[in-house]
């Protein structure tokens, strides 16, 4: 088992849930879908890079009706247990991860587990012993893939003391993405759980959707910003900081049908903030 197995996500209807868990979506969608890599090539282009404040550390997270749970970072892998007992979402596993700092105090991590289909793009708050997650899984049926995703929260050491409200403050936001030379894209945040992205230079340019988000906040103009895709089973997560330059990083993740697994690519964009509208 790993740390996504049996996690109840959605209920039967895949309805988006609020509370302690948001749930972002739950997607069923053709096998043969484009990956990550072929649909956003170059989009790694501004990639942060890793650090490695979080090797050779560990942290016991303390999540809201659950076992705590003991993450153990070394180089480049991460282990986590806990009693299979008092806890069955995360009795024992490992995976590859990577570190990039955001702000003094805070770095994201993105673990990725292709053998469980799984990923976890996780903010640390290391200043406030907090951190929030967002955990991807993709389900293979015979024809379709589910993508079903959710974000949650722990405290570091204990309980939270100081949870990551869900907030509107990106809303009327217009702001230009720039992922390298080969991509920009144009995002409006035009309600809490909705925004709207345009592709302007790329393989998505003249392209454009209204995709379900899910917004979380760090700190003054940080944000946790998480969506997923109507088409195909995929989820992108990043950290979007507002303060002075926008720029964000974080990872896509999606289903590779040649490989049969889960795929990732890790990205970073700097931005501009085009205006602000009040709705």
């Amino acid at each position: 088992m790993n740390i996504f197995d049996g996690v109840a996500l959605v209920d039967s209807a895949g309805v988006r849930m609020r509370g302690d868990v948001s749930q972002i979506a739950q997607n069923y969608r053709p096998l043969d879908s484009i990956t990550p890599e072929k649909l956003f090539p170059g989009h790694d282009e501004l990639r942060p890079e890793a650090i490695s404040t979080l090797a050779g550390t560990s942290h016991i997270l303390h999540f809201a009706g659950k076992a705590p749970v003991t993450f153990t970072f070394g180089d480049s892998t991460v282990t986590w247990e806990t009693a299979p007992a008092a806890n069955e979402p995360f009795p024992l596993g490992s995976a590859t991860y990577e570190a990039v700092k955001t702000r003094a105090g805070l770095l994201a991590a993105t673990i990725d587990h292709p053998e469980g289909n799984a990923n976890i793009f996780a903010v640390f708050d290391l200043a406030r012993q907090r951190v929030v997650m967002v955990r991807t899984v993709m389900m293979k049926g015979t024809s379709t893939v589910a993508e079903r995703t959710e974000i949650s929260e722990a405290g570091i050491g204990g309980p939270i003391s100081a949870p990551f409200p869900a907030t509107a403050e990106l809303v009327g936001k217009r702001i230009h993405w720039s992922y390298g030379d080969s991509h920009k894209f144009e995002h409006i945040y035009i309600e809490p759980e909705l925004y709207c992205w345009h592709g302007i230079k790329g393989p998505e340019a003249n392209m454009g959707a209204v995709e379900p988000t899910s917004v979380r906040k760090i700190d003054d103009d940080l944000y946790l910003f998480s969506w997923c895709d109507r088409a195909i089973p995929f989820n992108g997560a990043l950290v979007i900081d507002l303060k002075g330059k926008p720029s964000s990083a974080g990872r896509l993740v999606g289903w590779d049908g040649g490989k049969n697994r889960i795929s990732q690519v890790i990205v970073g964009a700097t931005g501009e903030l085009v205006n602000v509208t009040q709705y």
